[in-house]
């Protein structure tokens, strides 16, 4: 049931997008009040910009004539400024990049760039005000707020302060929010700040920008602080940073706070790091995507990989990072190839795929969490997940495989400490391989510490040394597992295990991807939940007359043959 909700939310956010970028792209009605004003290098900054032959030369002068739901359109060419910022919007407009210079109506950013360009000196868009302005199609560069008048340090592409805009297909590339060593910077490429309705981030390309250079730094791509159900869909977030050096990093591609409902969906977010260099501070989160003080967020559809959340200090979540994120969501990602700490010394690394502390009501459902790495070094906890003190989750439906923990629980590990208890439920996982540590990292799921409490039904374990381990003072509750290939036996440690209805000894006989075969001992081997009706590619569950054990519900194609054929 709860998997059909958040199928409902992903359905209803990604439509409700799609309807509001058919609006930017497509023949508009347009509001009864509208004038398209135009804007290319070669304007005079005269009149009121109403023709083409009568053009501006300053996207500035254009909006400033501008009155509510004018349409802004600007032509190929470098723009920017000598003023705090390129470009200032106080009220809803919309400011289309990529125009032909000579057409009515023609857009092709792609083939007409339009470049907004801080010049490494100023921001390049602020947004204030209660309003909802569109920026589309636009190469937004160079931007740098470590000097800006208003909120420096936050937004060096662009800023938005109580303000609900769309910004969609755009470049937002090479920006700077802070160079300060002494504050923190958030928001390289876009920093939002209390909006007032939800602000949609859909289409862009948000590459190589940083919070921070010299300090602590949230969000190298973006950060969102404050408001409601903002959403950031089907972006690429690729290799920013949010900490160069000098301090922890939080969010290396996407970070955000007391949003609740925020919703990160359907982004590839890839090679963005936390915290780049050497600093004092303990330990970063969050090398693709950061949580943090927030409830009921979503991250569902992205492909998160490779991204690092510490190079060389200690780092917790090389692709999620969360803390205080209560009613957190995780669903239907790809969390691959991501790293918790890349330093080859001391510093401890924690969660290379998934990293959270203090979040209650955690949801994992149908991730492929593949071949992450805690640690580089000799101090690697949770090759795939770690879950730490104070948390509460369940977990459903997920492929946990190849992952890597030099030290303790290459598939999942946990911290307590005395009265923050860790307690979870896992069905229908499948848990094959995370062996490529050495000793206890090579345990599927270490119970590495005690007021752990797991209850674990319809799960496949496979290939390791211990399937499960618990240590002194945690429990685990065990129904209908299929365990093979476990070295050193399929459970042990000195804490409380109970297995009930176990398979032992029998191939899982899995394809390369980790689904069942034809004659799995898993098939059909398991017990009903009345409320896990999917498996991990959204097919029904039970196929047969009962549940099959890990997170593929296996299918058995027929084929029928033409009429014609057959006769």
């Amino acid at each position: 049931m709860k998997r059909l909700l958040l199928s409902c939310i992903f359905g209803l956010s990604l439509a409700l997008t799609l309807l509001t970028l058919l609006g930017g792209w497509l023949p508009t009605q347009a509001h009864p009040a509208a004038t398209a004003r135009y804007v290319a290098t070669d304007g005079s900054d005269t009149g009121d910009c109403a023709t083409i032959a009568g053009r501006c030369r300053t996207i500035q002068y254009a909006v400033n004539i501008a009155s509510p739901f004018d349409e802004i359109w600007v032509g190929e060419g470098k723009y920017t400024s000598t003023g705090p910022e390129v470009v200032s919007v106080t009220m809803s407009i919309a400011l289309l990049g990529g125009w032909d210079g000579v057409s009515v109506g023609v857009r092709d950013p792609a083939a007409y760039p339009t470049i907004l360009d801080g010049e490494n000196a100023r921001r390049v868009i602020l947004i204030t005000k209660m309003v909802s302005p569109t920026v589309d199609g636009f190469v937004i560069a160079r931007g740098n707020a470590a000097s800006a008048p208003f909120n420096a340090g936050k937004g060096g592409g662009i800023h938005i302060n109580r303000a609900s805009p769309l910004i969609a297909n755009n470049v937002i590339t090479s920006n700077v929010a802070y160079t300060s060593a002494s504050n923190a910077g958030y928001g390289g490429g876009i920093y939002i700040a209390s909006p007032m309705g939800a602000t949609v981030i859909t289409g862009n390309q948000v590459l190589f920008n940083v919070a921070n250079t010299a300090s602590t730094g949230y969000g190298g791509g973006l950060y969102i602080d404050g408001g409601s159900a903002n959403q950031v869909v089907n972006n690429v977030v690729l290799s920013n940073t949010a900490s160069i050096t000098g301090g922890a990093g939080y969010g290396g591609g996407v970070g955000f706070s007391s949003s609740p409902n925020a919703m990160v969906i359907g982004n590839r977010v890839e090679g963005n790091i936390a915290q780049g260099g050497t600093a004092t501070s303990f330990a970063s989160r969050g090398g693709g995507i950061y949580c943090q003080a927030n409830v009921s967020a979503t991250i569902g559809g992205n492909i998160i990989q490779y991204n690092i959340a510490s190079v060389l200090s200690y780092g917790t979540g090389g692709g999620v990072g969360g803390s205080y994120c209560h009613r957190l969501a995780v669903v239907d990602n790809v969390l691959q190839g991501n790293i918790g700490s890349a330093s080859l010394t001391e510093a401890e690394g924690r969660g290379g795929a998934l990293g959270v502390y203090f979040s209650h009501d955690l949801w994992l459902d149908a991730n492929w969490v593949l071949s992450n790495t805690a640690s580089y070094g000799p101090w690697g906890y949770g090759g795939g997940l770690y879950l730490s003190r104070d948390t509460s989750f369940t977990m459903t439906n997920n492929i946990v495989a190849a992952n890597h923990a030099s030290y303790q629980g290459g598939g999942l590990a946990f911290q307590t400490m005395t009265g923050e208890p860790v307690t979870g439920v896992l069905a229908h996982n499948t848990f094959a391989a995370n062996d490529q540590g050495g000793g206890d990292g090579r345990i599927a799921i270490f119970l590495n510490d005690d007021r752990v409490t797991l209850a674990l039904t319809n799960n496949l374990i496979y290939s390791h040394t211990y399937g499960l381990y618990a240590t002194t003072g945690s429990t685990a509750t065990l129904d209908h597992t299929l365990f093979y290939g476990n070295a050193s036996g399929d459970t042990g440690g000195s804490g409380l295990v109970v297995q009930t209805s176990s398979i032992t000894g029998q191939h899982p006989l899995l394809s390369a991807d980790y689904h069942l075969l034809q004659g799995s001992p898993a098939i059909n081997a398991g017990v009903a939940i009345p409320w896990i009706v999917t498996d991990i590619d959204g097919q029904s569950r039970p196929e047969g007359a009962a549940p099959d054990i890990g997170a593929d519900e296996y299918r058995e194609w027929r084929i029928f043959l033409p009429l014609i054929l057959r006769q």
